[in-house]
């Protein structure tokens, strides 16, 4: 990388002017082969389009991400999931952080992918029409005064929980509300 350090007089005691950085400006170009990535660009910066290959964000406008994780968290969208009785409901917190479960005629496992310490995510599980359905919940959460909680089995009706991933595999359990 060409390091340019900029004087106030030339050798010969004359002022330099823009025109004669331009060659210099060119050489730095040319040293990134008109390429640079992963560039910390602070302040007020115009790009011509042209000059931007590959995938761009705009960050004027609003724009649609999905599956994508941001600095601030996760982009919020929710997830539906419809298990098969007896299966395992995987809730893949790539994809979110809202997960709707709907039971089916028979009890289920509800297992994570993809999940992050410090992620929060919900999980809202209801009944279906017959209603008395079971879950097996992941391992290792912590839940208040270390008791799980008894799911609603009411027809028709909802619990929602919420979950903060605390280490690899481990999470604190709550209940955000039950009988919904």
């Amino acid at each position: 990388m060409s390091i340019i350090n900029l004087p106030t007089t030339f050798v010969d005691n004359t002022v330099p002017t823009a025109a004669q950085f331009n060659g210099d400006f060119n050489a730095i170009v040319n040293d990134y082969n008109g390429s640079i990535t992963n560039a910390n660009i602070s302040g007020s910066a115009n790009i011509d389009t042209s000059k931007i290959s590959g995938t761009a964000v705009n960050l004027s406008s609003v724009q649609t991400l999905t599956g994508k994780k941001t600095v601030a968290g996760t982009v919020q969208t929710i997830t539906t999931l419809a298990p098969s009785p007896a299966a395992t409901a995987t809730c893949n917190l790539d994809l979110g952080n809202l997960f709707f479960i709907t039971m089916p005629a028979g009890n289920i496992t509800i297992a994570l992918s993809n999940d992050s310490v410090g992620q929060a995510f919900v999980i809202r599980i209801l009944q279906d029409g017959g209603g008395s359905r079971t879950v097996t919940w992941f391992s290792t959460i912590k839940w208040p005064g270390a008791t799980t909680p008894t799911l609603t089995t009411t027809a028709s009706k909802a619990d929602m929980f919420g979950f903060i991933c605390t280490g690899s595999g481990t999470y604190d359990g709550f209940i955000v509300g039950q009988n919904l």
